[in-house]
């Protein structure tokens, strides 16, 4: 009788020996994965890591930026903080004459998750560039634009407007010494002056996209993506 006592409580021992070894295995392996989706249209923000700028830039050059706020999926974080992004420019137009502006558009298609790098699809839907106290936003294409230098149409249409008056006067003096009338005159001072603004405004430049590192850049994913993400144990698996 003492003889099989002591066998049930040696395979009892046995037993709850067996589950610790395989509950440290467990804690050993680190907690399960599962499959969170980041849908398409979440929006994010990233800390721009690279230098832009419209008249330097080039399609196809390699643009990063970490993540500047973790994101969440129904309360569960998926990437933190500070993950890699990795994008590209993929068109890009410095500003010309004629107030035509700047444009440019960036794609990013990687990130780096603990999991390794993972294929993504965001485009940049505006540039926040807090030292310049300027937003720059993205049309629905993507596409960035440079705008307009508000103070330097001015300053060329003023100029472009003094010219104008000087040849106007210059044109109405002629007009008048060789017998115009005064509408005549007046006309013709009047169209000097419109020349001269109409000149000053085709010969200003639209303005450049030029964005130093640690700007925000805003992106939206355009393709939902799936991520393996860890699952912690909770206290009573413990």
């Amino acid at each position: 009788m003492s003889r099989s006592i002591t066998r049930r409580i040696v395979a009892v021992a046995l037993l709850i020996a067996s589950l610790q070894q395989v509950s440290l295995a467990q804690d050993a392996s680190g907690p399960a994965d599962h499959q969170v989706t980041i849908i398409a249209e979440t929006r994010a923000r990233l800390t721009l890591r690279s230098d832009l700028n419209s008249k330097l830039s080039e399609a196809g050059d390699i643009i990063t930026a970490t993540l500047a706020e973790p994101i969440y999926v129904d309360g569960q974080l998926v990437l933190q903080r500070g993950t890699e992004f990795r994008g590209r420019v993929t068109k890009v137009a410095p500003a010309k004459r004629g107030q035509r502006s700047s444009h440019m558009s960036i794609d990013f298609e990687h990130i780096l998750a603990p999991s390794g790098e993972v294929s993504i699809s965001a485009q940049v839907t505006a540039i926040d560039d807090w030292d310049r106290e300027e937003s720059i936003k993205a049309n629905s294409n993507g596409e960035l634009k440079g705008g307009h230098r508000g103070e330097k149409t001015v300053d060329n249409t003023r100029r472009g407007a003094q010219l104008g008056l000087s040849g106007g006067f210059a044109g109405a003096a002629l007009g008048g010494a060789a017998g115009a009338s005064g509408r005549q005159v007046f006309g013709i001072g009047g169209a000097g002056l419109a020349a001269g603004m109409i000149a000053g405004l085709l010969l200003t430049k639209g303005s450049d996209i030029r964005v130093r590192p640690g700007a925000i850049l805003r992106i939206k994913f355009t393709k939902a993506v799936t991520l393996p993400v860890k699952t912690m144990p909770s206290e009573f698996s413990r």
